[in-house]
């Protein structure tokens, strides 16, 4: 468990939504659930994540620390939501009927495939301005990369020419 940057009182609110769903699937499927691993990492935009094969949930310190209690009551039942269903059905689409059926009859929670958080500027991702004959394109990094290495090429889905990028403006948000 990794929570050196999380303050101890969020991670004891993060502990305390994860065993009370817990104890919710464990009452209505009749198991016993065994508490995943809590990993608090900085991943861009994405504010949780369910690792099935761990059995773990990774953890967006820095939009945990920013939204507090949102954002534990919405992303900590989406998360453990993921690892039941793995679980019960097996691998499933990831937010398929079973997930939905989880976060609703199960935890009678909403079912949103994406959270709605700001993202810190801290975390946003640096984009490059690519341009082709109709219109701008951000890239992030790693696709700017790709092109740079000659990986990969990009091209726009309207005009269906190359995308260039733009030398005179590299910004760090879309």
């Amino acid at each position: 468990m990794n929570h050196s940057k999380v303050p101890i009182l969020l991670h004891n609110q993060v502990i305390s939504c994860l065993k009370k769903h817990i104890s919710l699937a464990n009452l209505f499927f009749k198991t016993d659930i065994n508490e995943p691993l809590i990993q608090y990492k900085n991943k861009g935009s994405i504010a949780g994540s369910a690792i099935l094969s761990k059995w773990q949930i990774q953890i967006n310190s820095i939009m945990l620390i920013e939204h507090k209690l949102d954002f534990i009551y919405e992303v900590i039942p989406h998360e453990l939501a993921h690892l039941i269903v793995y679980q019960q059905y097996g691998r499933v689409s990831p937010h398929g009927k079973e997930w939905q059926f989880v976060m609703q009859a199960v935890f009678n929670c909403v079912p949103k495939c994406t959270h709605e958080f700001t993202i810190p500027l801290s975390i946003q991702k640096k984009r490059y301005r690519y341009i082709c004959q109709c219109q701008d394109y951000w890239l992030t990094t790693i696709r700017h990369n790709r092109i740079q290495h000659q990986k990969a090429k990009y091209y726009c889905k309207l005009c269906h020419t190359l995308l260039q990028l733009n030398k005179n403006d590299v910004n760090n948000s879309e």
